[in-house]
């Protein structure tokens, strides 16, 4: 995931976009990070997948380390999705996701982080 600024940042939520065709309900997200750069240990809180055509969020709970040294030394995780009822029918559907870096010292991280979103 690629933007402007010093991204994945300790409390910090930091907001993408990307169009596809229409995932329907959204059951799962793939994240993690390549474990590259300096300190590239990430503690992630939650993701959001906000469809925008009509409104309906995911919500992807983690709490967990991204760290080869911390919990479970896993870098990469598949995170189930809790949602309310909805689907969308457009072919083309707009998404925004946000993603907020949890508030521990040494949170943040430098690393390539990338997300998967599985429909």
């Amino acid at each position: 995931l690629d933007g402007p600024g010093n991204l994945f940042e300790r409390k910090q939520t930091d907001t993408f976009g990307f169009k596809t065709v229409d995932l329907g309900e959204l059951k799962k997200i793939r994240i993690g990070h390549d474990n590259s750069g300096f300190g590239p240990g990430w503690f992630l809180d939650k993701v959001i997948v906000t469809n925008k055509n009509t409104d309906q969020k995911y919500f992807f709970l983690c709490g967990k380390w991204f760290d080869k040294h911390e919990d479970d030394g896993e870098i990469e995780r598949e995170i189930p999705a809790s949602s309310e009822d909805g689907v969308a029918t457009a072919p083309v559907v707009s998404y925004k996701i946000s993603v907020s870096t949890g508030d521990r010292r040494g949170g943040g991280t430098d690393a390539n982080v990338f997300l998967n979103v599985i429909g």
